[in-house]
């Protein structure tokens, strides 16, 4: 099959999957090194970016079945202000049926394209950070793409802390029925060493995968990612990561998160408005259900990789920190089948209890109000309790206002 610039391309077997490479190349692997890090011992391994060989930056591009975004995410990459010789690209296609090939091949040789049965994301990451040769490696789904100047301002800030591990920022958010991107709330961003400090522990957001770059140092001691991950398999690194090294939080959108029909993570967002959950768009119940189980295996994920590298699970910062998993999913069980009041009530003060130390006190109060209310009203009409009180709140203030 014939590439762009008269180049010959081939697919090669190498293991399970297949790739599309130029003749005469031939596929390498990085080897994964152990044992896991004391942070003291991570401290005396720095590498800056100018010690990492020709290719500095690998940006890895994972997708399923995006042909139709697939080239704005090629392109928003092959526009950034950074030295193209110094940059690699691949494409990790795992199992696609749509023309992603035909649409990413004529790219030639300034993309590298791997073709692989489907096996979900984590196996795409795994295998695509196998084959990264940049010392950085910057995550992109094959949906979403990046703003100008974002590989630019990651690679400053990896250069000027050289013992961050991991580089995130803030992000847009496109619906498909509006035409310009929207700044995202409602996540916050925290940088350091997190474990050193319980709040920011307990108060680390995770973030999408196309906000995401580690240092591939770093990177390879969290790996394998566990295949179970079929979706949000970047959660699995981004929680593990804090325990290895500093992380730095970038407060500025540089990258465009896409809300769209085909999404396999969001469940709501992307539910046609006026429509109901389950009735509306019934394809958003196998996502929700699809989300329970994914946020239980991340759970168990990083609960493995944390006793495997000989952290104490029982610590109480440390079950908090996996609680929030456990939360989660029950979010996404109640929603599916509607719990009783006292179940109902035993997991809202699990809440308070667990996330105190993000809370202020007025805060706890409302919380702690709100789980007894739950007795009277229910999980169905629970609700009604905001309305209720914001009523009251309009209310006083209404008095107030007149005296």
């Amino acid at each position: 099959m014939n590439g762009a610039r008269g180049t010959t391309w081939s697919r090669v077997k190498n293991g399970a999957a297949h790739t599309w490479r130029r003749h005469g190349e031939r596929c390498g692997s990085v080897p994964i090194r152990t044992p896991f890090p004391s942070q003291r011992e991570f401290s005396h391994r720095r590498t800056h970016l100018n010690q990492a060989g020709p290719i500095r930056i690998t940006v890895l591009i994972d997708t399923y079945n995006y042909g139709h975004f697939i080239e704005e995410s090629i392109d928003s990459v092959l526009a950034q202000e950074f030295p193209q010789d110094q940059m690699e690209i691949v494409v990790v296609d795992d199992g696609s049926v749509d023309d992603t090939a035909d649409r990413v091949r004529k790219y030639g040789d300034r993309v590298q394209y791997f073709y692989k049965p489907n096996g979900g994301q984590a196996s795409a990451l795994n295998f695509g950070i196998a084959r990264a040769r940049g010392e950085i490696i910057a995550f992109l789904d094959g949906d979403d793409y990046w703003l100008p100047g974002k590989l630019r301002r990651v690679s400053a800030e990896f250069e000027k802390q050289p013992e961050t591990g991991m580089v995130y920022h803030s992000f847009c958010c496109k619906h498909a029925s509006s035409s310009e991107p929207l700044p995202f709330v409602g996540l916050g961003g925290v940088s350091g060493f997190l474990p050193d400090n319980r709040k920011s522990l307990l108060g680390y957001d995770l973030y999408p995968t196309a906000t995401l770059a580690f240092r591939r140092s770093v990177l390879q001691r969290l790996l394998p990612v566990p295949e179970s991950l079929i979706v949000q398999a970047d959660a699995h690194l981004t929680a593990c990561v804090i325990f290895v090294a500093p992380i730095a939080y970038i407060d500025q959108p540089l990258t465009v998160y896409r809300v769209h029909a085909d999404n396999m993570w969001n469940c709501v967002a992307n539910t046609p408005q006026g429509c109901d959950i389950f009735e509306g768009d019934p394809a958003a119940k196998a996502r929700l259900q699809r989300r329970v189980i994914t946020t239980r295996a991340i759970r168990e994920g990083v609960r493995e990789w944390l006793e495997r590298n000989g952290f104490d699970v029982n610590r109480s910062d440390l079950r908090a920190f996996l609680m929030q998993w456990t939360l989660s999913s029950r979010v996404g069980e109640f929603a599916l089948s509607p719990p009783g009041r006292l179940r109902f009530f035993h997991h809202l003060l699990e809440q308070s209890w667990y996330f105190r130390s993000r809370m202020t006190w007025r805060h706890l109060v409302v919380h702690h109000a709100s789980a007894f209310g739950s007795l009277f009203v229910g999980y169905r009409d629970f609700h009604r309790l905001d309305e209720w009180r914001l009523a009251v709140k309009r209310s006083v203030q209404s008095l107030l206002g007149r005296s």
